[in-house]
């Protein structure tokens, strides 16, 4: 006998992009400039990048992170993120690639006239070196970085306050991200989260928390994605 037929998603009014990782490759470019910074003060956090703690962190928290694991002499928590910061600002603007699929996902909200924005766990100067790279300013209502708030992901903040931002209520935006923290976020903000990890984080089974997992952004429109967005 075949059970009662499952309500229809409320189709979403608001899309958050997550951005490190999600719409733009630079993980590995923060991996580069973590271990290389931390390689002169004599700290090893090899190990603590392997296991994707501090992904969807921000450096603030990510270097606090690096220091319990692998304490250093000298230079303090803030010169060591803002040499990092800087190390990565370099790196956008001469090696940075969006991943597959980005411009495709931002077209294929728009076109459907969903409210747009950028949510990211990076300072100010690395989202500005990357939506100024790729043109992407003009495509956000709203950019948030989570250095306003107290906490970052996976303390939900960074959301609540740019769905308020947006005019949107939580229920009614869906999550992009690529980490697992971004999506704890995300489910604590009481939104729909779609997780898009990259190829070595696909099998994680904490992405479970998220509503749907997908391989790339180019996946956006199988009907698994458009069933949760409400769009179907």
């Amino acid at each position: 006998m075949q059970g009662p037929v499952p309500a229809p998603r409320t189709p979403v009014t608001a899309v958050i992009f997550d951005m490190d990782g999600l719409l733009v490759d630079s993980e590995p470019l923060w991996r580069e400039a973590q271990v290389g910074v931390l390689d002169k003060l004599g700290s090893d956090v090899r190990a603590v990048l392997e296991r994707g703690l501090v992904m969807g962190m921000r450096v603030d928290e990510a270097v606090a992170l690096f220091r319990s694991w692998a304490p250093w002499e000298g230079a303090d928590d803030e010169a060591v993120a803002r040499d990092i910061v800087q190390a990565v600002v370099a790196s956008i603007s001469e090696h940075a690639v969006l991943m597959p699929g980005a411009l495709e996902a931002l077209d294929l909200f728009q076109e459907r006239g969903l409210l747009l924005a950028l949510a990211s766990g990076s300072v100010p100067e690395v989202v500005d070196a990357v939506v100024d790279r790729f043109k992407l300013r003009d495509r956000f209502t709203v950019i948030a970085s989570a250095v306003d708030d107290r906490l970052g992901k996976p303390h939900p903040a960074i959301f609540l306050r740019t769905a308020a931002a947006l005019g949107a209520p939580a229920a009614d935006c869906v999550v992009l991200e690529d980490s697992v923290n971004g999506c704890i976020a995300a489910k604590a903000a009481r939104m729909r989260v779609i997780a898009v990890p990259s190829a070595s984080d696909l099998s994680d089974p904490r992405f479970a928390v998220a509503d749907l997992v997908l391989g790339s952004l180019e996946e956006l429109k199988s009907p698994a994605a458009f069933d949760l967005l409400g769009l179907a």
